[in-house]
């Protein structure tokens, strides 16, 4: 009886942080002890631009979610959400379907029936047998597991957006990128301890966000690469600040072991959250 009872003991205290880990954002405080600034971080958050697929796999996809969470479960992903004609929210990053999909013209003259005939096209432009995913149906499976940062894309109705994320619970699993300071500062005002991303050029653009009244709480720094200058600036208001590693003239365009000491040397000046098309890659050089 007495081995009984420890083993009881045992597999509830098993029981009990698995269920804690399956749940790692439910709570405001969790998403900033992820997300704020600290002077001490010694790795940098990895932000999957569009999910960061592989060549074989398909952008803005919950297979290419699943995948890489399975690979670096602590990293962000980033998705492209738009809207059907008939107001279905869904993944894609151009409104023009043919890059990513078998099917053609624009999204948002198209219906959710009209897009379920389609599927998603690999990054070579291979057609896979991937359906375009409905944003509730991702928010479904990442609420509470991952950190999601929700671009929005202009024309998209963001209440519509903010209510889905809602509805799912999945409120302290986001933060959502803004095109305009006017939507960032209705956003916070609806929801006070949402996390919010904004482009920076300036260093010290946390003062002009001040004075159109956004509060610099919960805030993230979107920015191409910077010099130390600007991240000391930037982190002197307490924000985190990213640095985009993908595109032309950038270190994602090259072999990962010419440009391992890039990175490396981008998260040395300053930058707190790496944004990069091969997250898993990224990550594996700050073991």
């Amino acid at each position: 009886m007495k081995k009984l009872l420890i083993w009881s003991f045992v597999l509830l205290k098993y029981s009990l942080l698995y269920a804690q880990s399956g749940s790692g954002f439910s709570t405001a405080q969790a998403l900033e002890q992820v997300l704020a600034y600290r002077p001490d971080r010694n790795v940098p958050l990895i932000l999957a631009h569009r999910g960061g697929p592989t060549p074989s796999e398909t952008e803005n996809s919950l297979e290419t979610f699943r995948h890489l969470n399975e690979q670096v479960p602590e990293a962000i992903l980033e998705m492209d959400v738009r809207m059907t004609r008939d107001s279905v929210l869904v993944l894609l990053h151009d409104d023009e379907i043919e890059r990513t999909t078998t099917g053609t013209g624009s999204l948002k003259a198209q219906t959710w029936a009209d897009l379920k005939a389609v599927f998603l096209r690999d990054l070579r432009g291979n057609p896979t047998r991937q359906r375009i995913a409905r944003f509730d149906d991702v928010l479904q499976w990442g609420a509470g597991r991952v950190v999601m940062a929700i671009d929005a894309k202009p024309g998209v109705d963001l209440e519509k957006v903010m209510k889905t994320i809602v509805d799912r619970g999945a409120l302290h699993s986001v933060f959502i990128i803004c095109y305009s300071v006017d939507d960032a500062v209705l956003l916070r005002k609806n929801y006070p301890n949402l996390w919010i991303a904004l482009g920076f050029n300036q260093a010290d653009h946390g003062d002009a966000l001040r004075k159109a009244g956004l509060s610099l709480h919960h805030l993230i720094a979107l920015a191409s690469r910077q010099k130390k200058e600007f991240y000391e600036r930037v982190h002197q208001d307490g924000i985190p600040c990213t640095a985009g590693t993908y595109g032309p003239g950038n270190p994602d365009e090259k072999p990962i072991r010419e440009v391992a000491g890039e990175y490396r040397a981008i998260f040395k000046t300053g930058a707190d959250i790496l944004t990069t098309d091969r997250p898993a890659d990224v990550r594996a050089l700050f073991n």
